[in-house]
């Protein structure tokens, strides 16, 4: 048991660090590069098109779901407005080119449904809860120690930083990476125990009802804590035994939220903020799958 948890936990940790390693590097080029006049410039002040906005922007990011979450905190210590950087966050992990393609190889040829209804209501999904917690929140409310980091404590050594682009992408890089690593590991560990000790007889238990299949299935992708990028083979393995609205359910939920992403936005983002999108993420999916006829 001990074996099955070690090589669980090393292959989540390694599956998702060079995800964790390219968003930080894209969080670090942002910083250095990206001005906060510049994003007031192009990012629309209207909250649709501002969420529609992040959600383009999720698209050619090819990160996972743990690589997002410090680039969407980088963007709204630019001052992006929150609900494009949460819209961002939620539909990078389903609808950025890695992610689709994986999709498309898993389920295209056997039920074609689901790879478009993923995307579909993926963009959903991520519009209306950016929308919602864009007015809900601001952006004081949202992130952890939300002060400017991103320059030096003195003016004599950010001058000289800023001449030097190389020192500043890998300042930061390294500031975000560790900032976040500590959560993934934990999060990677909880995640291989799950896979180890939950037996699988229990989710058959639950695949005849459709509201229990749905729920249950919503769980288990939040407690296995798969990569987006291959956690839709896992969803064509259960395909066999549940219904087209539980697996949509399980591809859309696992790529938004997991128990290592939980840990690393806890890390990152203030609790009340943090409740209130896993909440909206939870109830979304449920009721979109509940509804919709695959």
């Amino acid at each position: 048991m001990l074996k099955d948890i070690s090589i669980i936990f090393l292959s989540i940790f390694f599956e998702s660090l060079p995800f964790l390693l390219l968003g930080s590097l894209i969080s670090s080029i942002i910083e250095t590069f990206v001005s906060n006049e510049t994003l007031a410039r192009v990012i629309p002040k209207n909250k649709i098109l501002g969420s529609i906005v992040g959600i383009i922007l999720g698209f050619f990011l090819p990160a996972c779901d743990c690589a997002v979450i410090p680039v969407a905190k980088r963007l709204i210590k630019k001052k992006v407005p929150i609900n494009v950087a949460v819209s961002f966050m939620l539909a990078s992990p389903i609808i950025n080119p890695v992610v689709l393609l994986s999709t498309y190889h898993a389920f295209y040829k056997t039920n074609p449904n689901i790879f478009f209804m993923r995307i579909i209501l993926g963009v959903v999904i991520s519009l209306i809860i950016g929308i919602i917690l864009g007015i809900i929140y601001s952006k004081d409310d949202v992130v952890i120690n939300n002060k400017d980091d991103s320059c030096c404590h003195n003016h004599e050594n950010c001058d000289a930083e800023n001449k030097n682009y190389f020192i500043s992408i890998v300042k930061h890089t390294a500031l975000d990476l560790f900032e976040v690593l500590k959560y993934l590991m934990i999060g990677a560990l909880l995640a291989s125990l799950v896979q180890v000790l939950l037996p699988r007889d229990i989710l058959i238990m639950f695949s005849n009802n459709k509201v229990l299949s749905i729920i249950t299935l919503m769980l288990f992708a939040y407690l296995i804590s798969l990569c987006s990028t291959s956690d839709s083979f896992v969803g064509k393995s259960l395909s066999s035994s549940f219904i087209n609205q539980s697996i949509m359910a399980y591809l859309l939920l696992g790529p938004m939220i997991d128990i290592k992403n939980t840990l690393v936005l806890f890390g990152n983002y203030k609790k009340s903020f943090v409740i209130s999108l896993i909440s909206l993420i939870f109830i979304t999916i449920f009721i979109l799958s509940l509804v919709v006829k695959i």
